[in-house]
């Protein structure tokens, strides 16, 4: 056995090795390494290096972290400058490019059996277990397994079913905002108020039981709060992963309040609150209780289609807070910029007002099938999730068995050829996309009109540059359900709640797109779309 002199001198002799001089050594190496590897990026040996773009944005991935990481979400910005003086396709990063021509949208977010796996670099923001979700999936393949146990429930077919319910809880709404108005004068942020709505939709479609936000008195708190607590942490996960692991075994932290706030509250919602709302969806159903309609977990649980491994408790908390975040905020955003817009510009909820009591449909009767086939309010929705972009930010793909070759054609310039070979990303941006000139002519006003032509005929073309809920087949899973309860809403709230309802002291800018937080923000001084309803 060591004396403790020998020991002691161990530690003397480690001390005398890690002496500044190493530091240096071992400094010098990682930054050689580093500027080898930029200058790789942008030689001709690199794959991408033919793709047009910023040499600095090719070369390092610091880049793009200086104007996501500390600029704070603000690379779809400079992405838009760089498509302005590269063109249609320009390289991002030393490993993506990004396209803004919606002739190439489809090979991008291919869909049947041509494989598209997800960019590791996009999904570095998730901690556990969101990094096991079908959402946090890389992919192709395990990715069609964990989403077809879900996908069922989501379909067309199943939304139709749901509708009733959908209606019950509008009315409800309905009624707190009539409430609300006479017993509270004062305005109030309706994002708020259209956050309690579409939470309690989706949480009792996927637990079996709303969250009961529409029974509190008041509109907060609500799911936005944990919704943000994640995605404000969405560029320090990304770009320092340091913080990302801390997180994934953050729980022991938050709880002794070493953590900031809002890892606190998103480790309490990933670690305690939807777990708790998983094991008691399990229990009810071992406890043999039936509900009306059954919950998504509770199939979930049941699927013979689903391994057994897949089956586990943090893995569904996962899941549960994808639907949660994906099934509150879209909807409710896309709300919020449509009540804006029809509520500033009195022409156009007179033309929606008219259209609707012109087809003869009463708010408590109205269906979703019947809606769809009016020109008008299909424009005003279509427009709302044009300028409210759903997932503002890209969302690259990779094509693992194939090659891909755009072919385009630059002002300018003339007819251009890039071929992009098997592996490397490839995405493009809502943000970006929805304002492409080319197919939305004074792209930042919002005109329902530009979506159908003069017989009241949907314009499919403008359909098509939609990124709101995605493409492919990794689509978004909830876009009937949304759809669903966007048509409904709009319908219900023009008819009733628009007529006695007016902005406060809120402008457009209140509801622009400012900064990407993996969705939408606006200006961080905004106070929401303040109403008043009489």
């Amino acid at each position: 056995m060591a004396s403790p002199v020998d020991f002691a001198s161990g530690i003397d002799g480690l001390k005398a090795a890690i002496n500044m001089t190493n530091v240096a050594h071992i400094l010098f190496l990682w930054i050689l390494y580093h500027v080898l590897v930029a200058l790789y990026n942008i030689s001709p040996l690199h794959p991408l290096s033919h793709i047009p773009g910023p040499r600095l944005a090719a070369m390092t991935i610091a880049y793009e972290a200086y104007f996501d990481l500390i600029k704070v979400g603000r690379y779809s910005w400079e992405i838009k400058k760089m498509h302005e003086e590269y063109g249609p396709i320009v390289r991002i990063n030393p490993f993506e490019i990004h396209c803004n021509d919606p002739s190439f949208i489809d090979e991008i977010y291919a869909a049947g059996g041509r494989k598209r796996n997800k960019s590791a670099h996009t999904l570095r923001f998730m901690t556990y277990p969101l990094t096991v979700t079908a959402l946090g999936t890389a992919d192709h393949d395990l990715h069609r397994v964990r989403r077809a146990p879900m996908g069922k429930h989501f379909s067309r077919q199943q939304m139709l079913r749901l509708e009733p319910d959908i209606h019950r809880t509008l009315r409800k709404f309905c009624d707190r905002l009539l409430d609300h108005g006479e017993r509270h004068p004062e305005p109030f942020d309706i994002t708020m108020a259209y956050s309690c709505f579409t939470s309690d939709v989706i949480s009792e479609y996927s637990f079996g039981e709303p969250l009961g936000y529409l029974d509190q008195d008041g509109w907060e708190p609500n799911w936005r709060q944990p919704l943000y607590a994640f995605l404000n942490t969405t560029f320090v996960f990304r770009f320092v992963p340091l913080f990302r692991h801390l997180a994934a075994v953050g729980n022991i932290f938050a709880r002794r309040g070493w953590m900031g706030p809002d890892v606190q509250l998103l480790m309490h919602t990933l670690v305690v609150r939807i777990p708790a709302m998983i094991k008691k969806v399990r229990a009810d159903a071992d406890a043999g209780i039936v509900r009306k309609r059954e919950a998504v977990f509770v199939d979930m649980f049941k699927s013979e289609t689903l391994p057994e491994s897949e089956k586990t408790i943090p893995r569904f908390s996962g899941e549960g807070m994808t639907l949660m975040n994906a099934g509150t905020e879209t909807s409710s955003w896309t709300l919020s910029v449509i009540t804006y817009h029809v509520l500033s510009k009195p022409e156009a909820l007179s033309r929606l007002t008219a259209e609707l009591t012109d087809a003869g449909l009463d708010a408590d009767t109205l269906s979703w099938s019947a809606l769809e086939k009016l020109p008008y309010i299909s424009g005003v929705i279509m427009e709302g999730l044009r300028l409210s972009y759903g997932v503002s930010s890209r969302s690259p793909r990779t094509a693992p068995e194939e090659d891909l070759v755009y072919q385009g054609e630059i002002k300018g310039k003339g007819k251009v050829e890039y071929f992009i070979p098997r592996g490397w990303a490839m995405g493009c941006s809502a943000a970006v996309m929805h304002h492409n000139e080319d197919m939305f002519p004074d792209s930042y006003m919002f005109k329902p009109e530009r979506w159908f032509d003069e017989q009241g005929n949907k314009r499919k073309d403008l359909e098509k540059c939609l990124l709101s809920f995605s493409r492919g087949s990794r689509q978004c899973l909830g876009m009937s359900l949304a759809y669903c309860e966007l048509y409904l809403a709009v319908a219900v709230m023009a008819l009733k709640i628009f007529p006695r309802m007016t902005l406060f002291e809120t402008t457009e800018e209140d509801v622009k797109y400012d900064y990407d937080l993996f969705v939408p923000m606006t200006k961080e001084d905004s106070k929401g779309v303040r109403v008043l309803v009489s």
